[in-house]
């Protein structure tokens, strides 16, 4: 049985990491949400960007433009998400989480149907577009949305 004779000394580091720095959890918390909301047009300006980005692709033709084209709206997507997601907007993430999704899904086609992208991009300028107070106009638009991916890949009947 080994006994220790010393005290062992905490180091000047824990101590520092164990203290409160002076700065309560719900000052902090107020703190970063004014932070974040000063940013907040700057970042709406962002997420608008990002979706002039999606809606100037163009339907590719080949398989080698699709392979581009596909990678490009992928990446503008994940911008919307990153863009967005600080700002209290999961609508927006949700649509541009479901384009990348559908993007995924429709990859291995040769030439997909670019119509299910461009919906997708409609409705990240219809969330967009609208007052933070329209909630039930939100909801029926992702609604709708994930209706229509639903019916576009619901597996064939055997």
């Amino acid at each position: 049985m080994t006994v220790i004779t010393h005290a062992r000394r905490k180091s000047r580091l824990a101590k520092m990491i164990d203290s409160a720095g002076g700065v309560s959890v719900g000052v902090a918390l107020t703190r970063a949400r004014a932070n974040v909301a000063a940013l907040r047009g700057r970042g709406l300006e962002e997420v608008a960007r990002c979706i002039d980005d999606l809606a100037a692709l163009k339907p590719p033709t080949d398989s080698e433009e699709t392979f581009r084209t596909l990678q490009q709206a992928y990446r503008s997507a994940n911008h919307v998400i990153d863009a967005a997601a600080p700002f209290d907007l999961p609508e927006i993430c949700a649509v541009a989480s479901s384009l990348c999704d559908v993007i995924d899904r429709v990859s291995a086609e040769a030439v997909p149907d670019w119509r299910i992208i461009d919906v997708h991009v409609r409705s990240l300028r219809l969330l967009h577009g609208l007052p933070a107070n329209a909630a039930d106009e939100r909801r029926q638009i992702t609604d709708h949305l994930a209706l229509m991916v639903a019916r576009k890949f619901a597996s064939p009947e055997t």
